[in-house]
């Protein structure tokens, strides 16, 4: 016969919070007399007289502590406390029993994870007792596992708020490089309008510069900030004098120290912006000379970094190949081979070698497709179009 009992109408409003104790036995006068033990504990008690009604009752409510007969007729109480492990696993399990075998004692381990052995007739005190320190122990565990799950929460949460962080940075970075990509359009675009007769120049040079610097095994890492120094390689120049700049004759010595400044100055302008201070080497180095003859620093050799000595074989192939007032455009053979001329002197000789296995049809469509390029992404596509 089912029979579920609590100790009062108030218990039973505040089942939430109190805890809830289980005690199953076929025995009604064993059930009344642990309600008796166990009342002013501050549980509810619930009470089964058969295995289904505790299965029932298991799956109704919140049990910390299931206290069992271990001889019932019907579902044995082996068989209660292995359903209740499925159930309800964090709750403590008893065995009651006036006696026992060794194999049902082994099962109640086993299978229904027990934590004690209870005997009939009991102490009252021992079982308050113990079934005060398991009462205990669930609060405890139970604290940790919601500690741990609140954790989790927020763990998962914080990696959600960080991957939105995350997507919002690279969206504002995004907008950040393109605009940066802008601007320096925007400015090199007014230098070469500056000097008429090199416009587009600033484009056909970059595209060249990495187009070969990946032809010379310079890192992909690197090939941006190759790309942002070749494009503003004469940056420098805002800060020469139009007089000098663009005058048609003969420079004196006092106007070519103020042109050769400009590697100097581009220099300067480049280190206070961040973002661009990886592309320093090409607007500070691309005027010195492989020999060591040029300037400002009279660097030689392999003392030039690798991106320089690139541009300046590509700078120069670029002034051969335009049309000037003072001179027509060179064909691809004729420049070729006046560049070719100045290895070891003004060009690094490995460079040139690299530079000559480049058919001119290449150069010719990079030349034409650089009109279209007006960020990093689009040299990188127009190099890999030609190849």
């Amino acid at each position: 016969m089912t029979v579920m009992a609590l100790d009062s109408a108030a218990a039973r409003a505040t089942s939430d919070a109190r805890p809830c104790v289980l005690l199953v036995d076929d025995d009604a006068h064993v059930l009344s007399a642990l309600r008796r033990t166990l009342r002013g504990e501050g549980y509810d008690l619930l009470t089964a007289s058969d295995g289904p009604t505790a299965i029932r009752l298991l799956q109704q409510h919140d049990v910390c502590v299931l206290v069992c007969d271990q001889r019932m007729p019907g579902m044995s109480g082996v068989e209660v406390l292995a359903e209740s492990v499925k159930l309800r696993p964090h709750a403590a399990r008893m065995t009651l029993t006036g006696q026992t075998d060794l194999k049902s004692a082994q099962d109640s381990v086993n299978l229904g994870r027990i934590s004690q052995f209870l005997m009939k007739p009991w102490d009252d005190a021992h079982l308050r007792t113990v079934i005060r320190e398991a009462v205990g122990r669930f609060g405890l565990e139970r604290q940790v596992r919601e500690l741990h799950a609140l954790t989790c929460q927020q763990r998962d949460e914080l990696e959600r708020w960080n991957a939105e962080l995350e997507d919002k940075v690279r969206a504002r970075t995004a907008q950040l490089e393109a605009a940066y990509d802008e601007t320096l359009d925007a400015l090199v675009l007014a230098l070469d309008t500056r000097e008429h007769a090199t416009a587009g120049h600033s484009r056909r040079v970059t595209v060249y510069c990495l187009y070969l610097a990946q032809r010379c095994g310079i890192p992909a890492t690197d090939l941006e900030n190759v790309y942002r120094g070749a494009m503003l390689h004469d940056i420098g120049k805002i800060g020469v004098p139009d007089a000098v700049l663009l005058k048609p004759g003969k420079l004196d010595p006092a106007e070519r120290r103020a042109i050769e400044q400009h590697v100097a100055m581009g220099a300067r302008v480049l280190e206070r912006v961040g973002h661009l201070r990886g592309a320093l080497e090409i607007p500070r180095y691309h005027h010195e000379r492989f020999d060591g003859r040029g300037y400002l620093e009279g660097r030689r050799g392999p003392a030039i970094p690798i991106a320089a000595r690139i541009f300046s074989v590509v700078d120069v192939y670029d002034a051969l190949r335009s049309a000037r007032p003072y001179k027509r455009p060179l064909a691809h053979d004729e420049a070729l081979e006046l560049i070719a001329a100045e290895g070891g002197r003004q060009f690094d000789p490995a460079v040139i070698a690299r530079f000559r296995e480049v058919p001119g049809w290449v150069w010719d469509r990079l030349a034409t497709g650089a009109d279209d390029v007006d960020c990093f992404a689009d040299g990188l596509e127009l190099c890999a179009r030609v190849s």
